[in-house]
């Protein structure tokens, strides 16, 4: 019999989140002692790091469930198995924030700093259509806002560091090269980070389902 226990299944169980953690804290000590140093689109980048672990938090630890409302979305009709599941929600997110602390790393610049602001708007647009979707499908069963996991955070945490980055954006030579820049930066994490993860590794597979719908328990 096939061994379904293999590290990368325990990785993708809890390992990986609290990893994902880890290095949002790291960024965020880094921060306090270098901060001032640093030019504004290190700091953005910073930020981004330090809060995508947050948002990461509320989607996936508390009160978690924003997997049964992105699968819900795509039709699925096992939404805590796929498409999204364990393996591809690690590849994402853990993904997501290395690429992060990588440009963090690296200075930004204008290009970076216009991911940062198309990466909280997109987050705030994202989670509410689905949250509208799910309030319309639920509602009968007692849904009675369209909050769901991620929503919180994308409105206080993501959504204020995008406003930032656009004000001081404002305030700069913004050449087409950086705006395009940003733009491709958002289109490869999207791609390479969620579309490609969901459709190569989002079949279904049991040892890497979900235990639970989360929030959305309370109305099934």
């Amino acid at each position: 019999m096939e061994n379904k226990n293999t590290f990368l299944v325990r990785w993708c169980g809890k390992p990986w989140l609290i990893a994902t953690y880890l290095l949002g804290i790291l960024v965020l000590v880094v921060s306090l002692f270098s901060w001032k140093n640093w030019e504004m689109p290190r700091r953005l980048l910073a930020l981004l790091a330090i809060l995508l672990p947050l948002h990461v938090f509320e989607e996936n630890t508390w009160p978690e469930g924003f997997h049964y409302m992105l699968n819900t979305v795509q039709k699925s009709d096992r939404p805590n198995a796929g498409p999204m599941n364990r393996l591809s929600d690690m590849v994402s997110n853990f993904g997501g924030e290395l690429v992060f602390i990588l440009l963090w790393l690296l200075g930004g610049n204008l290009a970076t700093s216009i991911l940062v602001v198309l990466f909280g708007i997109g987050e705030c647009i994202a989670h509410t259509v689905f949250g509208f979707i799910l309030h319309g499908k639920l509602r009968s069963r007692g849904m009675k806002t369209i909050y769901g996991p991620g929503l919180v955070t994308s409105y206080l945490t993501l959504l204020p560091v995008s406003v930032w980055a656009i004000i001081w954006l404002c305030s700069q030579p913004v050449r087409w090269a950086s705006v395009l820049g940003g733009i491709a930066l958002t289109a490869g994490i999207i791609i390479g980070l969620i579309r490609i993860p969901i459709k190569v590794l989002g079949r279904f597979q049991p040892e890497y389902e979900f235990g639970s719908a989360g929030y959305f328990e309370r109305f099934l």
